[in-house]
């Protein structure tokens, strides 16, 4: 053994045996943490268990999957033909989706340099204007009950569901990988008596959002659809008869937040088919994709009403608060468009003005990233 190897080990450590002990630590928290959980967790009473799903009554109206609100700008208009993302010359060298199976499986993605810095730009940009419109910044964790999950209105069970589950045998009891920081924020609410000179309660979070996407359509490719991703969460709790205004306000919310990206984008409202099971009305914010040559969804909003805050017990005294959620940024979709919108002829993107205030680094793309190349990987070069 090297000197400088018996610094850092003095003695001969198993390492084996120190992980399975640390794991079995772990294991038992996790479970004590759960127990917990679902003694504090109010109980439901059959009528709450069996309430029926309720929609605007405009909602019961809409042909088709949506109604467009509104429209703003006009689709760009280019003296070359417009690529998409990763067929630009000059930024797909710092975006990483092929031969990631070993790494980190499919539909993941590394943002390398630039794009890594226009994340980091986007959440600050986002971050910086909500709290200015006096949202509280929270920080939350990215593993969480099941129950809690259910509750907010995300099934966790069904064949068709999009959450990753840790597992039972590992883990104790059913613990799973967030979808949005929307059910931490509502389970921090939980059995909460808010005053009503806190309200509306507006909090916001940035997290990690863990998906099971499943997509063979080609347009979804790359970074439209992937398992995990950053993005900047609003959240609001308010009296019953303010939630349809609150969602509204969201809404705007996220149009001022569009405006200086010089987006052209489109406003919908959601038909019954395609709300959530927790959403009384939601309404959906498409940006033109112009090297896609779509319309892609970026963000969302949602009133839903008194669903989940009557499966957890959030309420003023004793009146149960309504809910409302919306995406202030969902990173990977906001790149595309902006890179699509603003990319220039040499493979480039000239970055919105109010935007490059947040960039680390200007100039960006001015040298190509001289990040190391990526190669497929065996899955036995883990083994130590």
């Amino acid at each position: 053994m090297s000197r400088l190897s018996q610094n850092i080990y003095p003695k001969k450590v198993d390492f084996i045996k120190q992980f399975m002990k640390f794991h079995s630590s772990w294991q038992n928290n996790l479970s004590n943490n759960v127990q917990t959980f679902k003694k504090t967790m109010p109980n439901l009473e059959n009528k709450f268990k069996n309430i029926s799903k309720k929609t605007h009554p405009h909602v019961e109206h809409i042909q088709g999957d949506f109604e467009v609100v509104k429209s703003v700008g006009q689709k760009p208009v280019f003296k070359f033909k417009p690529l998409p993302l990763n067929m630009l010359s000059k930024v797909k060298y710092c975006l990483k989706t092929d031969n990631l199976t070993n790494y980190c499986g499919d539909r993941s993605y590394y943002f390398i340099g630039p794009l890594a810095k226009i994340e980091h730009a986007l959440v600050q940009y986002t971050l910086v204007k909500l709290i200015k419109k006096g949202f509280k910044l929270v920080s939350v964790p990215d593993i969480l009950p099941d129950e809690l999950i259910e509750r907010c209105g995300m099934d966790t069970a069904g064949e068709r569901n999009q959450v990753y589950t840790l597992h039972n045998n590992y883990y104790g009891y059913k613990w799973c990988l967030s979808g949005t920081s929307e059910m931490a924020l509502a389970g921090s609410l939980m059995n909460k008596n808010v005053s009503k000179d806190k309200l509306p309660l507006k909090l916001c979070s940035v997290s990690r959002c863990y998906r099971a996407e499943v997509s063979s359509i080609a347009e979804e490719k790359g970074i439209f659809r992937v398992h995990q991703f950053t993005k900047v969460e609003m959240f609001g709790a308010c009296l019953p008869e303010e939630s349809e205004n609150m969602a509204l306000y969201f809404r705007n919310i996220q149009e001022d937040l569009l405006e200086p990206l010089n987006l052209h984008y489109r406003v919908l409202d959601m038909a019954k088919h395609e709300l959530g099971t927790q959403a009384y009305r939601k309404y959906d914010i498409e940006a033109w994709m112009p090297g896609s040559n779509k319309y892609g969804e970026i963000s969302s909003c949602s009133d839903c009403t008194n669903y989940q805050s009557e499966r957890l017990g959030i309420h003023s005294d004793g009146n149960f608060l309504h809910t409302v959620n919306g995406t202030a940024c969902a990173v990977p979709r906001l790149i595309i468009a902006l890179a699509e919108t603003h990319q220039t002829v040499d493979g480039s993107l000239t970055l919105p003005e109010e935007l490059n205030n947040y960039v680390v680094e200007q100039n960006l793309f001015k040298n190509k990233s001289t990040f190391p190349k990526f190669t497929p990987i065996q899955a036995h070069r883990y083994k130590v």
